[in-house]
């Protein structure tokens, strides 16, 4: 009887969503696909709708992350928190070791409002520690462990850092920026007491403090920041995204829907801690009290062996690792007990194989960015889909695609001035609807307003309107399913990472002085993401370009430094002058097509690409 009653009162709902939201047309050319897939959209509705509501508590109770974790440790004190390699973390030890922390800085004087950096490898005192510091309502700042020199010097003064902890193995780093900031305080942790420490020891100075809940903190709210990630937000430089306590605790609600005894949930994270995915996935720990295997760092061959040692149920991922793992020779099949794997970019191309090997039921594909307001899942297994929206919920939503100039990345506007909806199947820039008067809608915006600033597009379909616009390009099926296609803007993704064309760019008007440069990521075929290539201008000297490479490895990490270089007689521009950089992405090294000449890094040097270098390169014969 009650089923029936909320299946009534589910499908009244929807009919009421669909004749308000739709117009006449629309909803003539809708309805049939609408009855379609009725069955579906009421279920996946009735999801949302839940995670909905659960947002809304979060807004209304607007707790803190660190009393949150308070009351599961409380609440299951002997329950085991991490698993570290031979390590297991109760809740009553990850508890204490944050009291130690948040009595320690409380002592050093450290306030709300102030910020501490954090560049630790993967471990169970990694979210301690940040847990501890939030009780003081200080700001962590989530800083990526690979970055040297000018990037990671630009990430601690954009966040305006008072304190940097940093791990003992990454001192070399440290020392190449420390001269910049006077005033900032280095904390190193050696958390296996292996070596002298230079800096301020964090480990032994907190030794020395209260495990206890002491008094005298002050009162942290759900709307107070308790994190800084950074996202370059496909433009520009890495920025810090102000993650509120809210929204940190959000990243749990989709979990604790469609796995609702979160107790009961052992999750394998081999993700870095610092990444919007890692990070989010500590939520299903600190807020639902599951068991959460870390790994210090990812390993393609190990990853199904740990999954079934620590007896996982539930496994993330980025498409990257999961196309490392597939190349992985494996003569016996490996018994584990994972059924639904979590996370974004696993590609069409390797999913069925994927899942059919692994033997995975349910994969739980997001599509969203960190700073942004759509957020969309795939539920119901669709092969590629980064996820589904029921058609009569898309204005509800607030998410659309909208046309685009290939050429500019720029929205197209009508005669009126508004810009204008893709139809199915066309390929649109996706964007999400900002309501004031709805938190959840609201985008995390950056520390830096400017910057936020330009990421809200006004006047979108009606005047005074405004949306997040994501800067990626999605399709949408006429069933509702979404499609990733396309990055636009200045970034592109390699190895699970952002990497920031003008941060790479700045490096070669640097050292080569040339006034036309252009990076770009460049596809290679069967692999995820793009891989960087450097266009310039004019200047082949060998000499030069490995001086260039040595500037690269010593500034950028790894996964940054272009792979390609294309040296042009000129660059090919618009009627008005404008770069045609989509020309040169589709182009990209292909050595057939390109008359200009293109170069190779090899053992840390640039090389001529040859047609033989290019084909094993293709044929993934040489990994890049």
């Amino acid at each position: 009887m009650v089923c029936a009653v909320v299946l009534f009162v589910v499908v009244a709902i929807a009919v009421l969503i669909i004749t308000k939201l739709l117009k006449p047309n629309e909803l003539w050319r809708q309805g049939g696909t609408t009855i379609r897939t009725i069955s579906k959209d009421l279920r996946i509705a009735w999801i949302l709708l839940r995670i909905k509501l659960l947002h809304r508590k979060l807004c209304r109770d607007n707790v803190a992350v660190y009393t949150k974790f308070c009351k599961i440790a409380r609440k299951y004190p002997q329950k085991t928190a991490f698993i570290y390699e031979s390590e297991t973390w109760t809740f009553s030890d990850a508890l204490n070791l944050s009291n130690k922390v948040a009595n320690y800085f409380k002592a050093r004087g450290y306030v709300k409002g102030h910020c501490v950096a954090l560049m630790l490898e993967n471990c169970p005192d990694y979210p301690c520690i940040w847990m501890g510091i939030s009780k003081l309502g200080v700001t962590i700042s989530l800083i990526n462990i690979n970055l040297v020199k000018h990037s990671l010097a630009q990430c601690i003064r954009a966040a305006n850092c008072r304190g940097l902890i940093f791990d003992s193995n990454l001192c070399n780093a440290i020392e190449d920026v420390a001269g910049e900031f006077a005033q900032l305080d280095l904390f190193e942790y050696d958390r296996n007491n292996a070596r002298n420490v230079k800096y301020i020891n964090l480990k032994r100075e907190i030794n020395n403090f209260s495990t206890e809940d002491t008094s005298g903190f002050p009162k942290i709210t759900g709307h107070d920041t308790l994190l800084y990630i950074y996202t370059s937000g496909t433009t520009g430089f890495p920025k810090p995204v102000v993650i509120s306590n809210t929204r940190f605790l959000t990243f749990a609600c989709f979990a604790n829907v469609v796995m609702p005894k979160m107790t009961d949930v052992i999750a394998y994270c081999p993700m870095p801690l610092y990444h919007s995915s890692g990070c989010g996935i500590m939520a299903l720990t600190v807020a639902g009290g599951a068991t959460l295997v870390l790994k210090r760092k990812f390993s393609a061959k190990n990853y199904w062996s740990d999954c079934s040692k620590f007896q996982c149920n539930l496994a993330v991922y980025i498409g990257e690792m999961c196309r490392y793992i597939l190349s992985v020779p494996q003569n016996d099949v490996i018994k584990h007990n994972v059924k639904n794997i979590l996370g974004t970019g696993l590609q069409r191309h390797i999913w069925k194989t994927y899942i059919e090997k692994f033997q995975i039921e349910n994969v739980y594909e997001f599509y969203g960015s960190t700073e942004g307001n759509v957020q969309i899942v795939n539920l119901d297994n669709k092969v590629g889909s980064v996820g589904y929206i029921p058609n009569f919920l898309k204005s509800l939503m607030g998410i659309f695609l909208i046309k685009y100039d290939p050429n500019t990345g720029e929205p197209i506007r009508d005669n009126n001035g508004r810009c204008i909806k893709c139809s199915p199947n066309e390929p649109g820039l996706v964007i999400g609807k900002i309501r004031s008067k709805v938190a959840v809608d609201g985008f995390a915006r950056y520390l830096d307003i400017d910057a936020s600033e330009k990421k809200i597009l006004w006047d979108v379909f009606v005047i005074g309107d405004k949306y997040f616009i994501v800067g990626d390009v999605l399709v949408c099926d006429e069933l509702g399913y979404f499609y990733f296609q396309d990055r636009i803007g200045d970034t592109f993704r390699w190895k699970g990472e952002n990497v920031s064309t003008a941060e790479v760019e700045d490096i070669i008007w640097k050292t080569t002085k040339l006034n036309q440069v252009n990076v770009y990521g460049v596809e290679i075929p069967g692999a995820e993401g793009r891989i960087g290539m450097a266009a310039i201008l004019g200047n082949d000297d060998k000499s030069q370009l490995n001086v260039l490479a040595k500037e690269f490895k010593s500034n950028l990490p790894s996964y940054a430094i272009p792979a390609f270089i294309r040296v042009l007689e000129s660059f090919p521009i618009t009627g008005t002058y404008k770069l045609k950089k989509l020309e040169l992405q589709k182009e990209g090294f292909n050595i057939n097509v390109i008359k200009d000449k293109v170069y190779i890094l090899s053992s840390g040097k640039y090389i001529p690409l040859t047609k033989e270098i290019y084909n094993d390169v293709i044929n993934h014969r040489l990994r890049l």
